[in-house]
């Protein structure tokens, strides 16, 4: 998995430069970890949008998606079917 540019936009934005490489590798390793086939961009955006750009709130983001993913979906407000335009509302148009 790569992250999308819209991902990678929203990194750049949020955290400081010497922290974006770290940042991108623990949301890759996280979706590596997960045992069921989800929505990976879906699941990245919920554990950026819980953190707030706070690298320990993206850690703590990270602790929840291994507990169960479902439960970061449901805290960032991407557990619904309207998610698909939230995605896009908070992290703009993927293209």
């Amino acid at each position: 998995m790569t992250l999308t540019p819209r991902i990678k936009k929203r990194i750049a934005q949020e955290y400081a430069e010497q922290d974006q490489q770290a940042v991108e590798d623990l949301l890759l390793e996280l979706i590596g970890e997960l045992e069921q086939e989800v929505e990976e961009e879906r699941i990245i955006a919920a554990a950026l949008l819980c953190a707030q750009g706070r690298v320990d709130g993206l850690l703590n983001a990270a602790e929840t998606t291994r507990r169960d993913w479902r439960n970061i979906l449901a805290a960032a407000g991407l557990a619904h079917k309207d998610w698909p335009e939230r995605l896009d509302s908070e992290f703009g148009a993927n293209a």
